[in-house]
């Protein structure tokens, strides 16, 4: 923002919107391939059955469960963020072309996207 103006170059956002977008479905993809692994492993109980193994199935089950429900938000969140951006980025150009319409009479002082 300088001297009280906001500029936005709407095609340059819309692609890191669209970017944002595609990185958390990159992530989310990632957690199903490799955090599916995960837990298919961990389900095995590798450490083992007895006394210890039990012991750390219990510490460690949580922070399992903890971390793939992490993973799998923050793809939730990344894509949706991205596709926030987009849609706010296209409401913010049709409003100020509606509002430039609006002031036909300084319609040469501004940039009007058709």
């Amino acid at each position: 923002m300088a001297e009280g103006q906001l500029w936005l170059d709407p095609d340059r956002a819309r692609r890191g919107g669209k970017d944002l977008h595609l990185a958390g479905e990159a992530v989310g993809s990632r957690r199903r391939e490799v955090g599916g692994r995960i837990a298919a492993a961990s389900a095995q109980r590798p450490w083992g059955r007895d006394d210890i193994g039990a012991a750390f199935e219990k510490s460690y089950r949580g922070y399992e469960e903890t971390l793939l429900r992490a993973w799998e938000g923050l793809g939730r969140s990344l894509a949706g963020l991205g596709a926030d951006v987009v849609t706010s980025v296209q409401a913010t150009v049709d409003t100020d072309t509606a509002s430039g319409r609006r002031f036909d009479g300084v319609a040469g002082r501004h940039d009007y996207r058709r």
